[in-house]
């Protein structure tokens, strides 16, 4: 009863919602009202109408048929067998039209109550308006017969009812199709959007990484099992939730907590994006380093909606590299130290005049090796202790006379492999620069020139400004790269197959420590190569000015946003 009356008082509930016996109640209910209110109105207008047995047998039958609505159990018989109460609705609405015709003009309209619901049950719309039409037309007719005066002009005076009740019931039908077919998709809608939630739902927490969804008003939407478990290992010891402000979120390589609006969470509510920014959330051994990364995301009218924080945790990626750059170090100190030995060795005894020809030559072999082992262990420390730029020795230089440098240096080897080097660096080029830095990236892209060319080609290295530019190229006529290698040339480790293939010694590190360090410069490192044909390398970073080239050398610091 709670229910039904909720129902008609548009309260929580729906209709639809109902058990099939509270529809058929509240589908009787509104005859059932009318009737009770034609009692009042012939008790205040025609008390003696009230005693006619006609008009009683109408307000009987109407009263039973309710009854009928409560007690049967409408939910366990056959769909369309609560039909049989609306036909049935048309023998009280006859009795009651034909007992109070001279009273009550209009008591034939009560047929639109069971005309509506035939017509709105949507059940077999082809024979339940028909037969409300048909119902309509017997509450007329049936009078007219049963007293014996249904001449064809009496039978034909009162059609204009039953058509106007076939013509509702038309429109009702049309209604509640059109109703039906719009609930149909409704409920095939909600039914997709349910399942791709639940589908959303359990790839967030399948994934191993923390997402965390907030809203536009700053509240969490969603937080997936993962984000749940990083987010604990922020709280304080002891506490199993906290505040934001209370949470040990640290920035990457501090000790002391982020302020409130540098956090994660606070700078997403102020709608900033940001990507792979490393924090650390909590102390001690269950701390975990996350690379944050926050997008913002719109509703269907273009309005900010909120943001999704995705928390990548990078803590054993973070212990791995530092346990590799640790070995690399110590490894690399270890073979430097019998490697100078060996090194300095073979130049005393290469300044030894009793040595044989044959014997010279063997120790230039052991140097030549020795050399070479030397500059892969360099390339494989300065990869382990590549640092920012803040921590290079920035100077005046002249790049031109460092091209020369190296090509000076480059002489022997490349005599002994049979190229040729042509240098075009005759003007200055003035930079600001880490000299160390600089040379290692000039003598790695030479050296790699003359490893990877054939015997009688040439390698050309040429120095010139090109407007705000120092500008560097290294050409060679080697073997070349394939597109992909190209992209991947400055990948830390990466050889071409071609190198593999060739023989050639190399770690893959000289070429990507050769870019971080132009990076470092505020500069860039290019690669244009084909196979078959040769490699340029292009080395670009910030010259200075005629006008900077007179004052004195100070600290600086390099603009790495110029590109």
């Amino acid at each position: 009863m709670e229910r039904l009356i909720d129902v008609l008082l548009l309260g929580r509930y729906g209709f639809h919602e109902l058990s099939l016996r509270r529809r058929v109640i509240l589908s009787q209910l509104p005859l059932n009202l009318t009737m009770v209110l034609t009692v009042v109105l012939f008790g205040v207008s025609n008390p003696a109408e009230l005693v006619d047995p006609v008009f009683v047998q109408g307000q009987a039958v109407v009263l039973v048929l309710l009854g009928l609505c409560v007690a049967v159990p409408w939910d366990r018989l056959p769909y369309p067998s609560f039909l049989a109460i609306p036909l049935l609705d048309f023998i009280p609405v006859a009795l009651l039209r034909d007992s109070s015709s001279a009273v009550l003009a209009g008591a034939g309209l009560l047929a639109v109550f069971p005309v509506m619901w035939l017509a709105g049950s949507g059940y077999r719309p082809k024979l339940t308006v028909p037969a409300a039409g048909i119902g309509a037309l017997l509450v007329v007719w049936v009078p007219l017969l049963a007293s014996g005066s249904a001449t064809p002009q009496a039978l034909a005076a009162p059609l204009i009812y039953p058509f106007v009740m076939l013509a509702i019931g038309v429109a009702t039908s049309v209604m509640t199709a059109s109703s039906q077919a719009q609930q149909a998709r409704t409920e095939e809608l909600l039914e997709r959007s349910e399942t791709r939630y639940r589908l959303l739902e359990t790839i967030v927490d399948t994934v191993d990484v923390g997402v965390v969804v907030i809203g536009a008003d700053g509240h969490d939407m969603l937080m997936n099992a993962r984000q749940r478990h990083l987010h604990r290992a922020a709280l304080p010891s002891g506490v199993e939730d906290a505040p934001e402000a209370e949470l040990l979120v640290y920035r990457e390589g501090s000790e002391v907590p982020a302020p409130l609006e540098e956090r994660p969470a606070a700078r997403a509510v102020a709608g900033e994006e940001f990507a792979h920014t490393v924090y650390r959330l909590g102390n001690g051994g269950a701390a975990r380093a996350v690379s944050v990364s926050a997008r913002q995301f719109r509703d269907a009218a273009g309005r900010r909606a909120g943001t999704v924080l995705a928390f990548a945790d990078i803590t054993d990626v973070l212990a791995a590299v530092r346990a590799k750059d640790s070995f690399l170090a110590a490894m690399s100190h270890e073979f430097r130290t019998p490697l100078t030995s060996i090194i300095g060795y073979t130049e005393l005894l290469d300044a030894e005049p009793a040595l044989t020809p044959a014997g010279r030559g063997d120790l230039h072999v052991i140097a030549r090796n020795a050399g070479h082992l030397k500059k892969m262990v360099d390339d494989i420390l300065a990869a382990a202790t590549t640092g920012a730029a803040g921590a290079l020795a920035w100077t005046r230089v002249d790049l031109a006379e460092i091209l020369r440098e190296a090509a000076a240096t480059a002489l022997p080897e490349a005599d002994h492999a049979g190229i040729r080097l042509a240098v075009q660096a005759g003007a200055r080029l003035p930079a600001l620069a880490d000299l160390t830095g600089l040379r290692r990236v000039l003598d790695n892209l030479v050296s790699n020139a003359i490893k990877y060319s054939p015997d009688g080609t040439e390698v050309t290295l040429a120095a010139a400004r090109e407007g705000e530019w120092a500008v560097v190229t290294v050409e060679d006529q080697g073997m070349g790269m394939s597109p992909d290698d190209v992209k991947r040339a400055f990948t830390r480790f990466h050889r071409s197959d071609d190198a593999k293939r060739s023989g050639t010694p190399g770690t893959g590190l000289g070429l990507a420590l050769a870019y971080e360090v132009a990076v470092q410069h505020g500069g860039r490192l290019d690669c244009a190569s084909e196979l078959g044909k040769g490699s340029t390398f292009t080395l670009r970073i910030p010259a200075l000015g005629e006008a900077a080239e007179g004052l004195n050398a100070g600290p600086f610091q390099p603009d790495h946003g110029r590109k």
